[in-house]
């Protein structure tokens, strides 16, 4: 049985949506991390720049303690600053001295020797490694009177500042994306189901249901601005078909009773007449307008119950019997084709119409005995009815094409018929709350006629 379900917008793995807001949060996060970096560096370079003006400062201070009151004063002032200076958990000393003769024996400091890395150059500010701690060192280095080197120095404690950031920056990019994909994921199921609204209403309007709208929300975006022009060009639509609809009615119903008399008249006429040639010619006539007739009296039956304007008279019905009258009617035209029809069901009752009904199993009987091939197999089971004959079928492109009023496919011009038997038929079912669908038979076709709860399959070649 072919799928029931009508078309909706289905969830892809990482919608379009989603990818532009990803996109758009990484070009975001990428300026970012492009200003930080630039930022970072910028102030590292200040940073050191102030460390290595105010350790010029000290080693001018400690220069001057020197020269006007010896090494020995040097070398206690230089002790004590390198005891004084630790950081806050007391561990490591934030500010590094380094007093040495010329040879580089330590005489006084912090650091237990002159680091390999530092050439003794007067003056000189520059960058090295504790290779005991691993952390970056600003130093600068001064030369005394007979070659004694001083290296007064600062860690860099901007890169454990620095690290901080970095890690802090860690967790917010993470909080950030894990933030825009929720977004991204949360704002596209709230448009896929906007949209799929809009999918259903309009699938439940090609099956027929004019008078379905588009539900609208309290938002007043895009989206919903959308909705009220489709459903107001749906009203416009409604309003038209409604007009031709009534036109159709109308005219119908106007030329049924002239043209009925025009009958009579050519069948008194066929009987009055002695002439056998004419009165063959105007049994003709009588035969064609009698054509006619039926089809005003199936477009007049169609658009009142397409306008809902045909009253249904609900009466519980054995569906094995009125299957079989149907079968029983039709008979005779298959033997005379040489086919048969072969019934088989089983007891299943429904309150229907049962005129509409029968017109409509006729319909569809009707169809496979015009266009189909082979015996005709009709099955009733507890919640369907299965017709099958062995024909040619029709295309898939056609099968919802063939439904509409008045088309027939090139290949039945050949025959007779009106082209609104399964239109006829749609609005028999549409009118019981139910659906007309076509399908393919392997070889012929077959035509699912539901109605409530009793599914009807019928085919049409």
């Amino acid at each position: 049985m072919p799928n029931s379900k009508p078309a909706r917008v289905r969830a892809m793995r990482i919608s379009y949506y989603t990818w532009f807001i990803i996109g758009l949060s990484a070009l975001a996060l990428g300026g970012v991390t492009v200003f930080a970096l630039i930022s970072y560096r910028e102030t590292q370079g200040v940073m050191i720049a102030e460390f290595q003006a105010a350790l010029r400062e000290e080693t001018t201070l400690l220069e001057t303690i020197y020269q006007l009151q010896g090494r020995k004063a040097l070398t206690e002032v230089v002790t004590a600053r390198a005891n004084a200076n630790v950081d806050s958990s007391g561990n490591e000393p934030v500010a590094v001295y380094l007093l040495t003769d010329a040879k580089g024996k330590k005489l006084a400091g912090n650091l237990p020797a002159w680091p390999s890395a530092v050439s003794a150059e007067d003056e000189s500010s520059l960058q090295f490694i504790d290779p005991i701690s691993g952390d970056t060192v600003v130093a600068v280095v001064f030369l005394l009177y007979a070659d004694q080197r001083l290296l007064v120095g600062r860690r860099a404690v901007f890169e454990n500042v620095g690290r901080h950031l970095w890690r802090n920056y860690a967790v917010l990019v993470t909080t950030f994306l894990f933030a825009s994909v929720a977004g991204g994921w949360a704002f596209t199921r709230l448009q896929r189901r906007r949209l799929g609204r809009i999918t259903a209403t309009a699938e439940r309007i090609r099956r027929g249901h004019l008078d379905e709208r588009i539900p609208q929300g309290r938002r007043r975006d895009e989206i919903e601005a959308l909705i009220g022009q489709l459903n107001l060009m749906l009203d416009q639509v409604e309003a038209l078909m409604q007009h031709a609809r009534s036109t159709s009615s109308a005219i119908a119903h106007d030329l049924r009773h002239p043209i009925s008399r025009l009958r009579n008249e050519l069948e008194v006429l066929a009987e009055t007449t002695d002439n056998p040639e004419t009165r063959q010619r105007l049994e003709g006539l009588t035969a064609d307008i009698d054509q006619i007739l039926r089809i005003f009296q199936a477009v007049l039956r169609l658009g009142r119950l397409e306008a809902g304007a045909y009253p249904l008279h609900l009466e519980t019905v054995d569906m094995v019997e009125l299957i079989g009258d149907a079968v029983a009617l039709y008979e005779p035209m298959a033997e005379a084709a040489g086919r048969q029809i072969r019934f088989t069901g089983t007891s299943c009752r429904r309150s229907v119409d049962r005129d509409l009904l029968f017109q409509a199993v006729a319909n569809l009987l009707e169809n496979a005995l015009r266009h189909g091939g082979g015996d005709i197999e009709v099955c009733l089971q507890a919640d369907h009815l299965s017709v099958r004959d062995h024909g040619v079928g029709i295309a898939a492109a056609d099968r919802e094409r063939v439904l509409q009023p008045f088309v027939r496919l090139d290949e039945s011009r050949s025959t007779s018929g009106s082209g609104l038997g399964l239109s006829l038929v749609r609005a028999i079912s549409e009118a019981h709350h139910g659906r007309l669908q076509l399908d393919d038979a392997q070889p012929g076709l077959l035509a699912y006629l539901q109605l409530g709860r009793c599914d009807i399959r019928a085919p049409t070649g």
